[in-house]
């Protein structure tokens, strides 16, 4: 019991941090070292669990991974190549509800904090002139914004969880495809219901011509995903062979490359990461998990609610993927397993998590695209709940599969 209390109270403190607009690179570092000192942990056993955070190899492949997706990203949207994918899906595909969700979905294929706001104009524009309301075309861009955060190796989040559970991003693709798939089938009917199909009807070699555009504009994409997923392939690898191909292919002088690298790669997001493996370190350090594992061992509370509701309500605080990930995690990694987390234990908790990050008003997709439909966000939020809560039923798939 102490050892949950303490733990507890760490939470709430990062948890305050957080809501006070402190940079979360920032806050979990300081959870980490308030952590060590409400355990009394002697200075050098944590500078030791300090250094291992920071140079294990499972820390320094997901810092690579996270570089190398902010590289391409930054080829892609620099090149035009991003722009052009969008644009000749819409022009090849003739249903606007089709699009629509296509827009934000292709967008949506790169993290890219607060992507939904790219992605908002294309929306609006395959609305045409249909009585679509604001708050129906916000609900639709934010909606299959965040298809692929479930299952894309390319995604922070996906990377997190992958290290600490020591699961492959290819089990986790697997084991939350449920998910992404409800997003798809409820979104098909909470987000179009009353909206007519309007076809524009380019001419069949049009269609063609611009499909075959749209499949080399996504092939970069689709090469990374595709050597984790089918193959396998270590998912920096796949990434770093995708972004040498796409230098190649543009022709990219050594300048050029390090200019793509000095504006691609955020400081503050390999602090972030540094910031949550040193904070999981320090937790294994201080034995705060396995005095969290017993007292839970001992006690009648349901396994399954626990790992619903403690990253729910984290994703609720911080809007953040990798923010309820790296929160909570590692505090729920004794309940996932005995001796090697389960998969779907792994499942329900992250997709529980995410429910909770697609819920929260902070957001920044959320705000940014009821900003730009200026839609009630009120309105929005309540059409929200009920998708929410069908694509979490999702969960009983892995549950009873694994």
């Amino acid at each position: 019991m102490t050892d949950l209390l303490k733990t507890a109270a760490v939470l709430i403190l990062i948890i305050v941090l957080l809501r006070r607009k402190v940079s979360m690179p920032v806050v979990m570092p300081i959870g980490a070292l308030v952590l060590g000192i409400v355990y009394l942990t002697p200075p050098l056993t944590f500078l030791k669990a300090t250094a291992s955070a920071i140079f294990a190899p499972k820390s320094l492949e997901m810092t690579l991974t996270l570089m190398l997706t902010m590289v391409m990203e930054n080829i892609l949207r620099t090149t035009g190549m991003l722009k052009r994918m969008v644009g000749s899906l819409s022009t090849s595909v003739p249903d606007r509800r089709f699009v629509m969700a296509a827009m934000p979905a292709m967008i949506g294929m790169l993290p890219s904090p607060g992507g939904a706001v790219f992605s908002a104009p294309m929306v609006n524009e395959a609305a045409g002139d249909a009585d679509i309301t604001p708050e129906r075309k916000a609900l639709i861009n934010y909606w299959y914004r965040h298809i692929w955060e479930y299952v894309s190796p390319l995604y922070p989040g996906i990377i997190l969880v992958a290290g600490i559970t020591g699961l492959s991003t290819r089990t986790l693709f697997l084991v939350n495809l449920p998910f992404a798939l409800s997003v798809i089938g409820w979104g098909a009917l909470f987000c179009f219901q009353g909206i007519g199909r309007h076809e524009n009807r380019p001419s069949s070699a049009g269609r063609r011509r611009e499909f075959m555009t749209f499949c080399a504009m996504v092939s970069p994409i689709m090469l990374a995903l595709l050597l984790v997923v089918l193959f396998r392939v270590n998912a920096a690898l796949a990434l770093g062979g995708s972004v040498l191909a796409l230098y190649g292919f543009h022709r990219y002088t050594p300048a050029m490359i390090f200019g793509n690298l000095r504006e691609s790669i955020s400081g503050k997001a390999l602090f972030l990461v540094i910031g949550i493996m040193i904070f999981q370190e320090v937790l294994q350090a201080t034995g705060a998990l396995a005095g969290i594992s017993a007292f839970f061992a001992v006690s009648r509370m349901p396994v399954y609610l626990l790992l619903f509701l403690i990253p729910f309500i984290a994703g609720v605080m911080t809007g953040l993927t990798v923010g309820f990930v790296g929160i909570t995690f590692p505090l729920l990694l004794p309940l996932m397993g005995a001796s090697a987390p389960s998969p779907a234990l792994v499942a329900l908790a992250f997709g529980a998590g995410f429910a909770g990050v697609m819920l929260s008003p902070i957001h920044l997709c959320y705000v940014l695209t009821c900003e730009y439909f200026q839609a009630d966000i009120a309105k929005v939020y309540h059409r929200l709940f009920l998708p929410s809560a069908c694509v979490m039923a999702a969960v009983l798939v892995p549950l009873y599969l694994w």
